[in-house]
């Protein structure tokens, strides 16, 4: 019997890119071995799908068969959307891209399961992918310091991006589940630091490229991204860090969120207000002297 690969898409207002994401996991070459699931949210859209859910319905029916689709009524932001569907996945792996996302390499699923075995005495949980924006021909990575990849392919790190990642389903057993209250923003922060706790390893890879257009449909305003930012990383860091890490994050990420939203007190002063509030809720755990040897061997960036 077959192993199931998950693929997560989760789609808010984005009715034909999501049609393209569909399609190019269709594309990508299936492995002896492993049938493939396509978990598909609608994510409380404002927007028609009639034109995706028409797609679904001309699709023939062994390919139809390999996709779950869930419309919810209501937007549960990045976080509880991925909660939806991590449970509704039934895959020993789940590959989580944005609806406005493609993957280039056709034997991808291969070259994910061939990571996990070359990877397994390093316990590996997370794989992140490289991103290339297509309208500027920009690579991205989520090394802040580019000079670590260097001559690699791969390198362990303690972050990923969200539009193209993979980990075991088991996983969560372990971190738990996203904070739904963070809805959208720092969310991978969040889970990188919960893996690390865990005792495991999250490596970026180069092998896969995830191609991200950037879709503005469906997108929050600058500021709005900007506070929840903010208000997130700061309650990250409570939910894992020492508390000297805490107030660095609080303090850098105020300036930050400050300079780019063109000094709006007003909106700075509710952030911290609703912050406070949230953080009494949020579970600490300070993460172990073995997890924190692990950051400081990564490189990774602590203070801010």
């Amino acid at each position: 019997m077959s192993e199931l690969f998950s693929f997560v898409i989760i789609s808010f207002n984005r009715a034909d890119d999501t049609i393209d994401a569909v399609k190019n996991v269709l594309w990508l070459q299936d492995v002896p071995g492993w049938t493939k699931e396509i978990v598909v949210l609608n994510n409380g859209s404002t927007q028609d799908y009639a034109v995706f859910e028409s797609y679904l319905q001309q699709l023939p029916a062994e390919s139809r068969s390999l996709i779950h689709y869930i419309h919810h009524p209501q937007n549960l932001g990045v976080a509880g959307g991925r909660n939806l569907c991590i449970r509704a996945a039934k895959g020993k792996y789940l590959l989580f891209m944005d609806d406005d996302a493609e993957i280039v390499q056709r034997n991808a699923i291969q070259i994910v399961l061939d990571k996990y075995a070359t990877y397994e005495k390093d316990r590996l949980a997370i794989i992140g992918f490289l991103g290339k924006i297509p309208a500027t021909g920009k690579e991205e990575m989520p090394l802040k310091n580019p000079a670590l990849m260097e001559g690699k392919t791969d390198v362990f790190y303690n972050l990923f991006f969200g539009y193209g990642h993979v980990f075991p389903k088991s996983l969560i057993a372990e971190t738990g589940y996203y904070q739904e209250d963070f809805f959208y923003g720092m969310e991978e922060y969040d889970l990188s630091y919960a893996t690390v706790k865990a005792g495991y390893s999250i490596l970026f890879t180069r092998d896969v490229l995830v191609l991200h257009k950037i879709n503005p449909n469906g997108r929050e305003p600058g500021k709005t991204t900007y506070a929840r930012m903010f208000a997130n990383k700061v309650i990250v860091l409570y939910k894992h860090m020492p508390m000297l890490y805490v107030v660095s994050h609080f303090v850098m990420w105020s300036a930050f969120f400050l300079v780019k939203s063109k000094g709006d007190i007003g909106l700075y002063f509710q952030t911290v207000r609703s912050l406070l509030q949230r953080i009494k809720k949020a579970p600490r755990q300070v993460m172990n002297a073995a997890g924190m040897a692990y950051l400081k061997r990564v490189k990774a960036r602590l203070w801010y």
